[in-house]
């Protein structure tokens, strides 16, 4: 429930553009895809620790963090009920992705919930509606410029 929250939140109380939230979470679900091994061993050996779940996890979630810090208020009221709703889309795609991170623990009980066995079947519907609404609000929140303005020269 937190996974899923979290986005909302960040949304509602920073204004905090839901497309570059689901975004970061994308590109860092991707490191950790490629880069996951080698990442996790660096990291580990850094911060003297092996337990690479942990170190994903982390390596996960600050970047996501970081960036709902860095573009807080860039959402004017107009938008924000958009983005609120793309803002489900990312703490959905959240649900889905960390939890393979956890503790084997704690990724037996998210997957063995009633709520995950019901919306893991639309894991792909949910990521590519998120995907696509991101990119319309992206499109609506680019700056306009006046291309048939003359220049005073």
């Amino acid at each position: 429930m937190l996974f899923l929250l979290t986005p909302l939140l960040l949304v509602l109380f920073l204004r905090t553009n839901a497309a570059i939230l689901f975004f970061v979470l994308c590109g860092a679900s991707t490191l950790q895809t490629y880069l996951d091994k080698d990442v996790a061993s660096f990291a580990g050996s850094l911060f003297g620790g092996s337990n690479t779940r942990a170190v994903s996890l982390v390596l996960l979630i600050v970047p996501f963090i970081v960036a709902a810090i860095t573009f807080r208020r860039t959402v004017t009221k107009g938008m924000l009920f958009f983005h609120l709703l793309l803002s489900l889309g990312v703490g959905l795609s959240f649900v889905f992705i960390v939890p393979q991170f956890l503790p084997p623990t704690a990724l037996a009980a998210i997957q063995e919930s009633d709520a995950f066995v019901l919306l893991a079947p639309y894991t792909s519907v949910v990521i590519a509606m998120s995907f696509l609404v991101s990119v319309v609000l992206l499109w609506m929140s680019h700056p306009k410029h006046d291309r048939h303005k003359k220049h005073g020269h």
